[in-house]
């Protein structure tokens, strides 16, 4: 992830050195308003300068670009499509032409489902779109999605450029490379996707109160090896959303209810070809009420105390528990089925307020940790599990951990 966030750094440094009209789409794709740097008659100049911002971007973190250019939206994303591989299409005359011979798969929007229904319907280019009145699509595709088409098919495309909005959700997704042979290998990398997630929303100070999965599935006509190796090739989109109790910002919490998601879904590992995480419904965390001081927890902890101590794994001896924790902590890789059972004895402890047991227990894994030198995903865990129990003290407890103390120096090799 640190790879694509300094690509994708180096990628819109470019842009903005050549306009501060850019509205950001994703990591590596965003639209520029060039009208105010080249006559668009001159259709010279707009090469060129097309061509420039592309080799710039090649000389600053090595990849190829493509791009389009049209008058809209609309247009200069399917020009971008055009111009692939490591290509530039200018679409800024004879556009009725160009849409007529052009897919309706190719239209922003237009997915296998509402391709197939139209293709039912005889109808496989946009110039086969021109004999249809707006009812007509809407009759076939709903009202909303007929009109989009028939604007589009038309080359019609009335949004605007946003160079600055206000974040709504903030997500982690990743479209290539995804090969997974067992539940196990899922739940590890929808681990280490909340986990980046939780370090983007504790960086941009948000917590979010909605959580969508986004998955792509290899289509069942599909071949299981696409042209574009390790790509995702044709695939079924799917996702699934899920209100959360209170807003949070937390891995574990993203976790658990995103392995909820993926279970409804029903998908065989093997077919899956695209995840993403996304949170929305975003709040910055100035906004979110502070907790009550520290010492309201203690004298809370003073009265749960002495009213009993919960077992783990039918253990309650610190020693011994110690030891187990240090026998988990030794595995190779966290194992999803042990982090649940880890951090449900923490909030069992909390409930019952065993503090200083819960902190002492965090600090002498941290020590573990340290000690194996464990890779990034065992901090992951490590970190969704402090997260966890600052977020059971705030709720059982009305308090506050001091986390970073705890989380010091806790990172990889």
């Amino acid at each position: 992830f640190s790879l694509y966030q300094e690509a994708s750094y180096d990628f819109y440094r470019v842009l903005v050195q050549k306009t501060p009209s850019v509205e950001v789409v994703s990591c590596d794709e965003a639209f520029l308003e060039i009208s105010d740097l080249v006559d668009p008659l001159e259709l010279a100049q707009v090469d060129s300068l097309v061509l420039g911002i592309r080799l710039d971007i090649h000389d600053a973190i090595g990849c190829t670009v493509s791009a389009g250019v049209g008058p809209n939206k609309l247009i200069a994303r399917m020009a971008t499509r055009a111009g692939k591989p490591n290509g530039q299409f200018v679409c800024l005359s004879n556009i009725d032409d160009y849409l007529k011979s052009q897919p309706i798969s190719d239209l922003p929007g237009v997915g296998r489902s509402m391709a197939r229904k139209l293709t039912a319907k005889d109808l496989h280019l946009c110039g086969d779109l021109l004999r249809l009145s707006q009812g007509d699509l809407s009759a076939i595709l709903g009202a909303k999605s007929g009109q989009t088409v028939f604007n589009f098919s038309r080359g019609i495309d009335h949004r605007e450029l946003h160079f600055k909005h206000e974040r709504k959700s903030i997500s982690v997704e990743i479209n290539y490379g995804i090969r997974l042979s067992s539940q196990e290998e899922l739940e590890i990398f929808l681990g280490q996707l909340c986990g980046e997630l939780e370090q983007r929303m504790v960086k941009e100070r948000v917590v979010g109160s909605s959580v969508t999965l986004k998955l792509k599935e290899r289509a069942p006509d599909a071949a299981v090896d696409p042209v574009k190796y390790m790509g995702h090739g044709i695939c079924d989109n799917a996702s699934k959303s899920v209100t959360l109790a209170s807003a949070s910002n937390s891995m574990s919490v993203l976790l658990k209810h995103v392995l909820g998601l993926i279970g409804e879904l029903s998908v065989t590992p093997s077919d899956i070809r695209g995840l993403g995480v996304q949170v929305g419904k975003l709040r910055e965390l100035s906004t979110v009420t502070a907790p009550a001081p520290v010492q309201k927890a203690l004298t809370m902890c003073t009265l749960f105390t002495h009213s009993g101590k919960p077992d783990f794994q039918g253990l309650t001896e610190e020693g011994k528990i110690r030891d187990l924790l240090e026998q988990w902590c030794d595995t190779e890789v966290p194992l999803l089925c042990d982090i649940e059972k880890v951090n449900e004895y923490f909030e069992r402890l909390l409930k019952y307020g065993n503090i200083s047991l819960v902190e002492g227990l965090l600090r002498f894994i941290r020590k573990v940790i340290l000690r194996n030198e464990k890779d990034e995903e065992w901090c992951d865990v490590f970190n969704g599990t402090l997260h966890l129990v600052q977020t059971s003290i705030r709720r059982e407890l009305n308090g506050t951990l001091d986390i970073e103390q705890i989380r010091s120096n806790i990172s990889p090799p």
